[in-house]
């Protein structure tokens, strides 16, 4: 596949209503659930429950009153063996579509994946050749 062949590889329609679902899923989500602080301890509580000490932020200067707090872990999905299409096959975007993507060779095998999807699961695992690699953004 060539560098050019790499900016129109897409992932299946599949790939696509899996991340419309999610999507749906993460926009009802509710927020972190408490913050407490004692001595040198800044506890945060994610919406999963799992509680995350944090003090340590004070060595570097950060004020507890100003952390953000994700969606704790294993909160987004990420993709899994994620189907490529060849410009030979259906779905295969137009010459005159333009979308952003990150490309990856490895074991022979160049794959590219849409910063729009990406941006949304952060990971995608698969196998080149022999070996099983996670993809981040």
């Amino acid at each position: 596949m060539t560098a050019p062949d790499l900016r129109f590889c897409a992932f299946t329609v599949a790939a696509t209503a899996l991340l419309s679902a999610c999507g749906d899923l993460f926009s009802s989500t509710p927020g972190p659930v408490a913050v407490s602080r004692s001595d040198d301890t800044v506890i945060i509580v994610d919406q999963t429950g799992k509680r995350w000490d944090v003090g340590h932020g004070r060595t570097y200067g950060l004020s507890p009153s100003k952390y953000q707090f994700g969606l704790g872990p294993f909160a987004i999905a990420p993709i899994q063996d994620p189907q490529m299409l060849a410009p030979t096959d259906p779905g295969y975007p137009s010459f005159r579509e333009t979308f952003r993507v990150m490309g990856v060779a490895l074991n022979g095998s160049v794959r590219a994946y849409p910063l729009g999807i990406m941006s949304r699961h952060e990971v995608a695992n698969e196998i080149f050749g022999e070996a099983h690699v996670s993809v981040a953004y």
